[in-house]
């Protein structure tokens, strides 16, 4: 009886490591900062791309990263996280996400929605939240006969106004659609790209720092001697 369970274990441990192997961590360099993330994680969000100081990402594959029905309600969600982190004398002073795709309804009670969450969590800080939201209401119907799409994009961005310097970022997608067979009604929503762009600050070095401030003193005395009539 044993040795009957030996093959299917084997077959299974292999399994493990097959997944495992495939997974890897893949660290990007952008120059003046490094992203890493897990393979493994990537979702339907598919292998992202540095260009410039923006992270691309292009979901492709079938059905890609959408919901469709026509009868009831379909949600479909995803997320990725990785981690940020700036070179020595950066920080991370804004982070803005841009998203797109297009979105089909026929029927009067059909309906598609875009939703999620961009999310910062510096290393021992409070994290830091906005929501994504399209930039117009997604109520463009068609018909069967017309059977045309229409483009939609949605943004979020946060700027945590601090020395942040590395952070997990998380971007939560949620695509939703909604449709009733007895109209003969139809909801398609696809996202098409997302692109999430990176803005960095140079920290003063102490020279420059102190040569600042002795500036900003001597306009400050300028001004009081003018105040005074010398």
């Amino acid at each position: 009886m044993t040795f009957k369970f030996k093959p299917l274990a084997a077959v299974f441990l292999l399994a493990i490591a097959s997944a495992q192997a495939s997974a890897a961590n893949v660290t990007i360099d952008g120059g003046n900062f490094t992203i890493s993330y897990d393979t493994a994680a990537v979702g339907l969000f598919g292998t992202p791309t540095l260009v410039g100081s923006t992270l691309v990402f292009m979901p492709a594959g079938n059905p890609g990263f959408s919901a469709q029905t026509d009868n009831g309600v379909k949600v479909t969600n995803s997320t990725f996280s990785f981690m940020v982190t700036a070179d020595p004398g950066y920080t991370l002073s804004s982070f803005s996400l841009f998203e797109g795709g297009d979105y089909l309804l026929i029927g009067d009670s059909s309906r598609v929605s875009v939703g999620g969450q961009l999310r910062v969590k510096p290393v021992d800080s409070s994290v830091m939240t906005a929501a994504i939201a399209p930039s117009a209401a997604l109520t463009t119907q068609t018909t069967f006969e017309q059977f045309a799409t229409t483009n939609w994009d949605a943004s979020a961005s946060i700027s945590p106004g601090t020395s942040l310097t590395s952070a997990v970022v998380s971007i939560e997608n949620l695509l939703g659609a909604r449709a009733r067979l007895a109209e003969d009604g139809y909801a398609f929503i696809e996202k098409k790209n997302v692109e999430l762009g990176f803005v960095l600050t140079p920290i003063p070095e102490p020279a420059s720092f102190a040569m600042l401030l002795a500036g900003l003193g001597m306009m400050g005395f300028v001004a009081r001697r003018r105040g005074k009539g010398y």
